[in-house]
């Protein structure tokens, strides 16, 4: 028998419940929320995330930047449940000195899929992000291979125990065409922590310069702040409007070309040479009596020399003998005697 077919009642959808907020507490960020569960809701990999983007959500990708993300474990209820999410995370905030429209997301992350928005509440009111940041006008000037980074002041707006993390004032160049990835940091100044209220005027530093490679940069100041959770965070940013340049560095020229030397010859010390000779291919080919005798009147130093019983210097000596009317004549070279002619009568002719 069969039961016939319903809809599923876990294809529901979870939802924010009416209670949700965050609130900021130092470099983390409290987030709490009741999600609406339907009954045999299917499991997967959750995430509830806060956001700072520039206009209120409406829908499609997030854009922005994501504060803090919490691993959500939600059940699979037999009935209509509220999850309860109460917890402290570490916040990665934006820089300060803006008014940023808050957002909470509770997003699925698919395996085989991106990750897809379920849910979303706006919150009405933009958050500032209070940070240290810089005060009046900056500035830099290169001198060789040492820049010297200025600023007016850096002030930290936090209450006055809030001391802040070690700040850093550094150079990055950013390419004119390409991703902000492929930002070159050209130099970094680290100057201590800053009281909650207090300010540090006048600030310059002489610092280790790095060129940045060839092409066109816009060159930033950045302000960060060291924190447990992200390493060093951008709090403030100066960008400054002239564009730094680095052609492509000429070619090296290529040595000048010299004429081929003539091939030499060298013939291998006294003691080597019954080894080169049985090592070489030459020789090996005229050890035998069925190859065709060598010229002694045109055969080559190679050929000669390749001879059972010759060398180099025997060759060379045959040769500045020519022409011979006869292979007896070769006693007349100097280094053979009648013993080696007579070895010899077989692999060579006049």
């Amino acid at each position: 028998m069969n039961s016939p077919q319903t809809s599923r009642r876990h294809a529901q959808p979870i939802t924010i419940g009416p209670r949700h907020g965050y609130q900021l507490d130092g470099d983390h960020v409290v987030i709490n929320a009741e999600l609406q569960i339907p009954p045999q809701h299917a499991g997967g990999e959750w995430t509830l995330e806060l956001w700072a983007t520039e206009e209120p959500y409406r829908s499609g990708p997030l854009t922005g930047i994501k504060i803090a993300p919490l691993a959500l474990e939600l059940p699979t209820p037999i009935g209509p449940y509220v999850h309860q999410v109460d917890a402290r995370a570490a916040a990665k905030f934006p820089p300060q000195g803006r008014a940023y429209a808050m957002m909470l997301a509770l997003v699925e992350q698919g395996q085989d899929a991106p990750a897809a928005v379920h849910a979303f509440a706006n919150y009405p009111e933009r958050q500032s992000f209070q940070a240290p940041c810089f005060s009046g006008t900056v500035g830099y000037h290169v001198q060789g291979e040492e820049v010297v980074l200025q600023a007016d002041g850096i002030r930290n707006p936090r209450a006055r125990d809030n001391l802040s993390g070690t700040l850093s004032l550094e150079l990055w160049a950013f390419p004119e065409s390409g991703p902000a990835t492929e930002a070159v940091r050209l130099a970094a100044a680290e100057l201590g922590c800053l009281a909650g209220q207090a300010d540090l005027p006048e600030i310059e530093r002489r610092v280790a310069f790095t060129e940045p490679p060839a092409g066109r940069f816009q060159l930033v100041l950045l302000l960060g702040e060291w924190t447990f959770a992200h390493g060093y965070v951008t709090r403030d940013r100066r960008d400054f409007v002239n564009r730094y340049e680095r052609e492509l560095a000429p070619a090296a020229p290529l040595p000048p070309l010299r004429p081929t030397e003539r091939l030499r010859l060298v013939p291998p010390r006294p003691q080597e040479d019954e080894d080169a000779k049985a090592a070489s291919p030459i020789a090996a080919a005229r050890t035998g009596t069925d190859d065709a005798p060598v010229s002694l009147q045109t055969g080559s130093l190679e050929e000669l020399a390749g001879i059972k019983g010759l060398n180099l210097k025997l060759a060379k000596e045959i040769i500045k003998e020519r022409p011979f009317s006869s292979v007896a004549e070769l006693v007349r070279v100097r280094g053979i005697g009648p013993k080696t002619v007579a070895r010899l009568e077989h692999l060579v002719k006049v």
